[in-house]
């Protein structure tokens, strides 16, 4: 029985630590996103790999603040109630509304009992999108292993003696095997101990050599710097940390300047940024995005835009518009949540403790029946242990224990006195309701006068509306009419432009006719002459 409750107990602590780890990891990864933003603001001027450098122990910091969170949780004793967060709020409802430190403090203190008793719900729900995660996981490792020994076949001689030739330029001495791939659309990297470059196949022959030599120098580089292994971290930290912005963030930034160290390395040795960009276009055609396990080649779309930029302008890239609002919104997070453990701990070192230190102030309000004010308050030091009355409410202030306390006592009332006070109290509601009710009933009235007014406006601009488009209908019809009759002139026109040619052609015709008796006698004339 003791080894059960042993193994229960450490099974408890075990599910606590990893929750708040999970917890801390929030603040812990916004706190290591902002100091890389400086990081990569002040080194714009830094080469690739000291960027790198500096992006990467950001990473493995937050991977070792984690670890220890959880290993200092795991030290704490576990709390084995469980709490909903409506009643852990509504028992201090008092105390959280007010703004000020003793307020932050108990609200600190309120959700840190709330998820300590609750870490089993909070990692179950974690758990709950981590398989999600994982089954992406283990799809990628599958796509490696498939992508390792399927469809694949050894390319001709020179291009092995090549890729030998560059290892021994890059001072690689492991063996690096090259294949040609059917199965993947980029080139990429695979395996730490015994690492493969798999090329799609046809791209061996169908590049120019100097742009395939860039591509297997890019892919050496990433050997060489070990980027694997790096590489294998991020994803199960993306993984695990699958819900945190500023892991996911510093995540992002180490591929980029990765990418940015291997194109270094490979731009030393050609000394040709065109052939270069030109293999990261072409290479870019025939990309499919790969796994997240395998150090693929040409990225995405806007990590190549940026690659190719920084190679043409040698400048690197500084943080973006949208990296600018999301480091601000985490400025001020932290500033918050410093501010009150800050808060929270100058409370606990002042007062560390100990109740019995501070002498409360009451201060007892008399509320009648509802709907009625209170009348006065009535202070006294000590809480009245059986009230006299149901609806007397107590609220208390701590005050320090050397403070004077000013107490104020009134002459009790008498039952007839205190129901004409309560009578007067609800004559003076009800006259202020009837008075609250009549203003509200102007205001309802003239809403309605205003909203009969606009319906008539509405009306008549309804009718001129209305009025306005039977007007263009008839000028519409007006103008159909005018361009049939502009027709009918036009062919009225044309048919007296033909009758007037056949007059023209009948007067001609006419004049021939009177002219043609008046040429005969003269030739009769000539002839007998003859």
């Amino acid at each position: 029985m003791y080894l059960l409750l042993n193994t229960n107990t450490i099974s408890h602590s075990l599910i606590q630590a990893f929750s708040w780890m999970l917890i801390h990891s929030l603040w812990q990864g916004m706190l290591l996103a902002v100091i890389s933003a400086a990081v990569m603001f002040f080194t714009k001027k830094a080469s690739a790999a000291v960027r790198y450098n500096l992006v990467l122990v950001q990473f493995l910091l937050f991977v070792g603040a984690c670890l220890f969170t959880f290993t200092w949780e795991w030290s704490k004793h576990p709390q084995q109630n469980m709490v909903q967060f409506g009643d852990a709020m509504g028992g201090r409802a008092s105390a959280l509304l007010s703004l000020n430190a003793n307020g932050i403090r108990v609200f600190a203190s309120t959700c840190i009992g709330y998820f300590t008793a609750n870490a089993p719900m909070v990692v179950l729900l974690w758990f709950v999108f981590f398989l999600f995660r994982s089954v992406r996981m283990m799809r990628g490792l599958m796509f490696i292993h498939n992508a390792k020994h399927r469809q694949v076949s050894e390319p001709v001689g020179y291009w092995k003696n090549r890729v030998e030739l560059l290892c021994e330029k890059l001072q690689l001495k492991r063996a690096v095997r090259l294949l040609e791939s059917g199965y993947v659309k980029i080139p990429m990297v695979i395996g730490h101990l015994k690492p493969v470059i798999l090329i799609p196949a046809g791209l061996l022959a169908g590049l120019p050599p100097e742009q395939v030599e860039a591509v297997l120098l890019h892919e050496l580089a990433h050997i060489r710097r070990h980027d694997y292994i790096v590489n294998f971290l991020q994803t199960v930290a993306e993984t695990v940390f699958f819900f945190n912005p500023g892991l996911l963030w510093i995540s992002s930034l180490l591929r980029d300047e990765r990418e940015n160290c291997c194109d270094d390395i490979a731009l030393a040795q050609t000394k040709n940024k065109r052939d270069f960009i030109q293999a990261l276009i072409s290479f870019k055609e025939h990309s499919l995005y790969g796994a997240n396990y395998a150090v693929a080649f040409p990225g995405k779309k806007n990590q190549l835009l940026q690659r190719v930029s920084r190679i043409l302008g040698n400048k690197n890239k500084t943080v973006s518009q949208g990296d600018k609002v999301f480091l601000i919104s985490g400025v001020v997070i932290l500033s918050a949540i410093i501010a009150t453990a800050t808060i929270a701990q100058i409370r606990e070192v002042n007062n560390p403790g100990n109740d019995k230190a501070y002498v409360y102030k009451q201060e007892r309000h008399i509320t009648p029946s509802a709907g009625i004010q209170p009348v006065a308050p009535v202070k006294s030091v000590d809480k009245p242990k059986h009230p006299k009355h149901r609806n007397i409410a107590v609220a208390q202030k701590p005050v320090a224990a050397n403070e004077n306390v000013i107490i104020a006592n009134t002459e009790p009332r008498s039952p007839q006195e205190q129901l004409e006070a309560d009578a007067k109290l609800a004559k003076q509601q009800a006259e202020k309701e009837s008075q609250q009710v009549s203003a509200d009933k102007t205001e309802y009235n003239r809403g309605q006068e205003q909203a009969r007014r606009d319906q008539e406006h509405a009306k008549v601009d309804q009718d001129q509306a209305r009025r306005d488009q039977e007007q263009a209908k008839r000028d519409q019809e007006q103008a159909m009419r005018d361009q049939a009759q502009a027709k009918l002139d036009q062919e009225q026109a044309e048919r007296d432009q033909v009758q007037a040619k056949r007059d023209q052609e009948q007067a001609r015709r006419d004049q021939a006719q009177v002219s043609k008796p008046k040429t005969e006698p003269i030739k009769s004339k000539v002839s007998v002459q003859n």
